[in-house]
């Protein structure tokens, strides 16, 4: 789970990285596949040419053509085979998880908003409430926007946590602190989720308010 908060992650001891072992054999499995294919069609190469060429029934330029670049075609997708194989096992098979209590992070939200400073602030302070009645609903996502948005909860946990990092680009990424909400908070925000942050959350959906209760780390 490569993430704009990786390096929050990182360098925050309530959380590690744990290998999962089915992700890890796939993503084993899927790398000894893709780098056996790339041997086989690297010594079949010209086999490969010449079968391209006479199943192309056109004429004798794209017959040449589509019997060289057909092999290198094969080659390309299976070198991106390795390189998906490569990420699943140094990534994708080492999810983040809560030190203390083993729980993997689940991802809720992941979204690109305005490119404006003060909204990046402004929504920070605005999940910091725990709140769903001040923070949804969350405007859309847009093209090339610089707030980014992310959620994860830890269901076991009842706990969430919310990102706010600013820039697309991940190597210039700037992170406001970790936002994180338990209890009723958690249950808003799960509630929020749910419905969509994106529309406002019916005040009988509210956990915060249909128990009469204000919100509360």
């Amino acid at each position: 789970m490569s993430t704009h908060f990786e390096k929050t992650f990182r360098t925050d001891p309530r959380f590690v990285r744990k290998r999962l072992a089915g992700l890890t054999v796939l993503a084993i499995a899927l790398i000894l596949i893709a780098a056996v294919s790339i041997v086989l069609t690297a010594e079949n190469f010209i086999q490969l040419a010449t079968w391209a060429r006479e199943g192309t029934e056109d004429s004798a330029l794209v017959r040449t053509r589509m019997g060289g670049i057909t092999p290198l075609v094969m080659i390309a997708i299976e070198l991106t085979g390795v390189a998906w194989g490569v990420h699943l096992l140094v990534v994708g098979s080492r999810p983040w998880h809560v030190a203390a209590t083993g729980t993997r992070l689940r991802k809720r939200y992941y979204g690109f908003h305005l490119s404006d400073q003060s909204f990046f602030h402004e929504v920070h302070r605005r999940f910091a409430t725990g709140d769903p009645a001040v923070y949804t609903p969350l405007p859309h996502q847009v093209d090339g926007g610089q707030t980014v948005v992310m959620i994860w909860t830890t269901d076991a946990d009842r706990t969430a946590f919310v990102g706010i990092s600013w820039d697309q680009n991940r190597r210039r990424t700037v992170n406001l602190p970790l936002i994180t909400h338990t209890g009723l908070r958690y249950q808003a925000l799960d509630a929020a989720l749910r419905n969509s942050l994106h529309t406002s959350l019916p005040d009988e959906r509210n956990p915060l308010l249909h128990r009469g209760t204000q919100p509360t780390g």
